[in-house]
């Protein structure tokens, strides 16, 4: 229980943080753009690395709160039966999709350490690290998901 409330927490400060490092560097390059001769170069990529983290912290907060989009269109039509099938399958392939996300970005983040950023000269495996943030946060709170919904499926 506690882990969930320090995971909930790391995830709200990471998207808090890095969404308002997005605008500083947004607004850095706009402001540099129109009253100074030179823009610095590395405000492009390093608003666009801290884009891909506030999406990576805000995802497993997103799928917690249950906020992704869904075809509810669809979903209205189901039968109770067919409805139920639906609500235990969709965090099944959610937790297996990012689960074997998961599995391949740890992969990725190591190959990271062999490369740098063009202009930041930071490694890559700094940006690649976001991807196993959010594929393990979204795998983390499907599976709770799922055990939450087994749980009222079986009373």
């Amino acid at each position: 229980m506690k882990f969930k409330i320090i995971l909930s927490t790391f995830l709200k400060y990471g998207t808090l943080l890095t969404s308002l490092g997005f605008i500083f560097t947004v607004s850095l390059q706009i402001y540099a753009r129109f009253f100074l001769t030179d823009v610095p170069p590395w405000t492009e990529e390093a608003s666009r690395m801290l884009f891909i983290y506030a999406i990576s912290f805000a995802s497993g907060l997103a799928y917690r709160g249950n906020y992704f989009v869904y075809l509810e269109a669809f979903y209205v039509g189901f039968s109770q039966k067919m409805k139920k099938v639906v609500d235990l399958v969709s965090p099944l392939l959610s937790f297996l999709l990012f689960g074997i996300t998961a599995w391949y970005a740890v992969s990725v983040f190591k190959m990271g350490f062999s490369e740098s950023s063009p202009s930041l000269q930071i490694i890559m495996a700094v940006p690649f690290f976001s991807l196993l943030i959010l594929s393990c946060t979204v795998s983390f709170y499907s599976l709770l998901s799922l055990l939450k919904k087994i749980k009222y499926w079986r009373s």
